[in-house]
């Protein structure tokens, strides 16, 4: 079955991508996939000192890192590609601080889906990641690209996502429900 992606399709043949993942089965896959979408420069790196190299040392614009990538030292634990995110995030002087970044996850816990926003993330995946779905991810921040928010805790994408159209459609907030509620109490 191929996969028919969208007319507005964008093209990946100048992005260079960095995929830092611990597990070489999800690197091997991330790889073929961007490959098959028409990407020609995918570097790879198993721990977080690698990624920082190629960061500095080759042509990347697309950032695809796991949430359990180790940091220094062969550390292992939860959020270290959370930590590393941030880290590139919040370093002014780094080159790639404002790249497209992607974090994936293999139990997107609503925690830990906040962390990874709240470090800067575009996007966070959960493994395993359907080819489609990840091809949309990248359409998306290409085609929509939200702005940069800078301040001392953080830099990176709006973590808020806008509909503009809600012409017809009741509001869903809280305090909306109250209103309606208070409504109907003075309708009896």
């Amino acid at each position: 079955m191929a996969l028919k992606f969208a007319e507005d399709s964008v093209n990946l043949s100048e992005i260079g991508f960095l995929v830092a993942e611990p597990s070489d089965l999800y690197r091997e896959l991330f790889r073929r996939l961007l490959y098959g979408f028409g990407a020609k420069t995918v570097h790879e790196a198993a721990n977080a000192q690698t990624a920082v190299r190629l960061l500095n040392d080759r042509d990347v614009d697309f950032l695809i890192c796991a949430v359990d990538l180790p940091g220094p030292g062969k550390e292992r634990r939860m959020g270290s590609g959370i930590d590393f995110v941030r880290s590139i995030r919040l370093d002014a002087k780094h080159p790639r601080r404002a790249i497209p970044m992607i974090i994936t996850m293999g139990t997107a816990r609503r925690i830990s889906v906040g962390q990874a926003r709240d470090c800067g993330a575009n996007f966070v995946l959960s493994k395993p990641v359907a080819p489609v779905v990840l091809y949309d991810r990248i359409n998306w921040i290409a085609r929509r690209p939200r702005p940069f928010w800078d301040s001392p805790t953080y830099f990176g994408p709006d973590r808020r996502f806008r509909e503009e159209d809600h012409e017809g459609v009741p509001k869903r907030r809280q305090g909306d429900e109250q209103i309606i509620s208070l409504e109907d109490a003075d309708a009896q």
